[in-house]
């Protein structure tokens, strides 16, 4: 018996090393799955969507390789020259927006099938060239090389990527995917571990069967028996009885079952029918995209960033020429004069410093067309005692870089209304808008008088005024101080009206609104005796180039300011929650 379990162990041992051994060595999957293309094209550019990089499961890694030259136009403008490549260029982003941004140039769209395990390329036809993909706001990352480039991207559906030059030379021809296969097989291991352990298993049982053998291998006595007498047969006739009939069902049930169980293991041995593959690649059709936020966080940080580099290296060279290419009125404009003023006066705090981090909130507007803007907070990571400040940017269209258009203080301990998450977005509200409680062109005008005629003033009531540092800062009772302060010989006028600028309003995750606007505040100093004058501040002998004057000086001032305008129903006030005073221009008083 113990040869016996012995044998079976064994048996079992070579079953189960056989096959373990033979899953890591014959049967071994391979390490990866590579696919490449090669284009014979002259596109300046090739998109891989998102869908296709998830044709095997595994983090794939994109190999970009095989610049070509080309013919383009010459650099003087006239005729064409022959120019290689320099670099490689891919990146990706958000379907809407790469198509956006690639949909007047043509293009090559690269398609997987999964059914004939194999790459499709659909020339798309456009402009010849497209402008230089390099530093787009509309990319999330972005990498660039010489002769190749490889990244591991782990890209969801709604990504795309982006393979180019520079715009003008055709884009690289060679693209090769790898996904990584995982060959963790833990059955094959237990296996292994199992035929040793079965073949240990057997070397013991054959050992203990020889060890019983040897101890019980003797001679044995016999005992001896006593003869015994014959006993007497007793013959006894069975009655007869009918035999039974033969069971023949379950024989024949029996060969019935056979046929049957062969036919269905014939069956399912059989080969599945598989459609057949398509012969011809037909592109799915365009669906209309529903609105989606206009930037992403990791898309808004890398934004801010560079606006904010460009503002500092103006604010380093006070040039205003080199803020144009990230700030749009009327930031620009205040800007311009706050150069003028620090040119004049460099210990003045002129200058609003724009952080770039840490960003406290991202609030992008909910759209599918341009122009888009998205709202932000930051903090100085430098200072983090200042507050925070409120900008908002603005993309033209899909090719144009998102600019700095406001940029507003907030005030201290400021509470901030519940605002969409930044994954979702805010829809933008139009200045006339009626989804909230008074329309955003309104909140400016109706502000503007409460400031000129203060709590008399019809809108007083719309305005929480007892915790607003501005009302107190500009309002009717800050406009008598200032009228004591220079005392009988003065005479200040000062008037509060909305500006031109556009204003800027959000949706709340209630039903209210943020709105940003810029009001304009005209001050006018004048001297009232005959023969006295006045002298000019630094800031404004810098923007007038007059040291006094005897008819007095006109001050224009502007005021970017954040509102809180609860949805309608609410009892509660619209809130002023930041604001920036910033000087425009002035002039000496005519005598008209």
């Amino acid at each position: 018996m113990r040869l016996i379990v012995a044998i079976v162990l064994w048996v079992v041992s070579i079953v189960s090393l056989t096959w373990g051994i033979a899953q890591r060595t014959v049967f071994d999957a391979p390490d990866s799955i590579v696919r490449t293309i090669s284009l014979d094209n002259k596109a300046p550019a090739t998109i891989l969507r998102g869908n296709d990089l998830l044709a095997f499961p595994g983090r794939p890694t994109i190999t970009i390789s095989g610049t070509i030259g080309g013919r383009v136009p010459a650099e003087s403008g006239v005729g064409f020259e022959i120019r290689t490549p320099s670099e490689l260029f891919v990146a990706y982003g958000r379907s809407p927006d790469v198509l956006a941004w690639l949909s007047p140039t043509r293009h090559t769209v690269l398609s997987f099938d999964a059914l004939s395990d194999s790459w499709t390329a659909l020339p798309r036809s456009g402009e010849l060239f497209a402008p230089d993909p390099r530093g787009s706001d509309m990319w999330l990352q972005e990498f660039s090389g010489t002769s190749s480039l490889s990244l591991a991207l782990a890209a969801p559906e709604d990504m795309t990527v982006l393979i180019m030059s520079d715009g003008v030379l055709p884009a690289p021809t060679n693209v090769t995917i790898i996904w990584p296969v995982s060959n963790d097989a833990p059955l094959v291991l237990a296996a292994i571990i199992v035929g040793v352990i079965t073949l240990i298993a057997g070397f013991i049982a054959v050992l203990t069967a020889l060890v019983h053998y040897r101890n019980n291998k003797g001679p044995r006595r016999k005992k001896t028996r006593m003869p015994r007498h014959p006993r007497r047969s007793r013959t006894r006739v069975a009655p007869k009885r009918n035999p039974a009939p033969p069971r023949r069902g379950r024989r024949v049930a029996g060969f019935v079952a056979l046929p049957l169980v062969a036919g269905l293991l014939l069956g399912g041995c059989s080969p599945v029918a598989t459609p057949p593959a398509a012969s011809e690649v037909t592109e799915a059709p365009v669906l209309a995209t529903k609105p989606y936020p206009a930037v992403t966080e990791i898309q808004f940080s890398r934004i801010m960033s560079s606006v904010a580099a460009q503002i500092r290296l103006a604010d380093e060279e006070l040039s205003i020429n080199l803020l144009g290419p990230r700030v749009q009125d009327p930031m620009l404009s205040t800007r311009r004069t706050a150069y003028i003023v620090q040119r004049a006066d460099p210990e003045s705090s002129a200058l609003v410093p724009i952080p770039s981090s840490p960003i406290r909130l991202v609030m992008p507007q909910q759209t599918t067309a341009w122009p888009r803007s998205v709202f932000g907070i930051i903090q100085d990571e430098e200072d983090l005692e200042s507050p925070s400040l409120g900008v908002v940017l603005r993309q033209e269209d899909p090719r144009s870089q998102y600019h700095l258009t406001y940029a507003v203080v907030l005030n201290p301990q400021v509470q901030l209304p519940d605002l969409p998450a930044a994954n979702i977005g805010a829809p933008k509200l139009a200045p006339d808008s009626k989804l909230t409680r008074i329309s955003p062109q309104d909140v400016l005008a109706h502000y503007s008088q409460v400031i000129n005629e203060g709590t008399q003033s019809e809108y007083a009531r719309e305005f929480s005024l007892a915790a607003d540092p501005l009302f107190a800062a500009i309002g009717p009772d800050a406009a008598l101080l200032r009228q004591e302060s220079f005392g009988e010989t003065v005479e200040v006028d000062w008037e509060t009206t909305p500006t031109d600028r556009d204003v800027v309003a959000f949706s709340t995750a209630a039903g209210g609104a943020i709105v940003l606007g810029t009001l304009s505040e005209a001050e006018k100093v004048m001297p009232i005796q005959s023969g006295a004058t006045l002298n000019s501040s630094i800031a404004v002998r810098a923007l007038t180039s007059l040291s006094q004057s005897s008819r007095g000086f006109e001050v224009d001032s502007h005021i970017q300011i954040l509102w809180y305008v609860p949805p309608v129903g609410s009892e509660e006030s619209i809130r002023v929650l930041g604001f920036t005073y910033s000087l425009m221009g002035a002039k000496e008083v005519s005598n008209e």
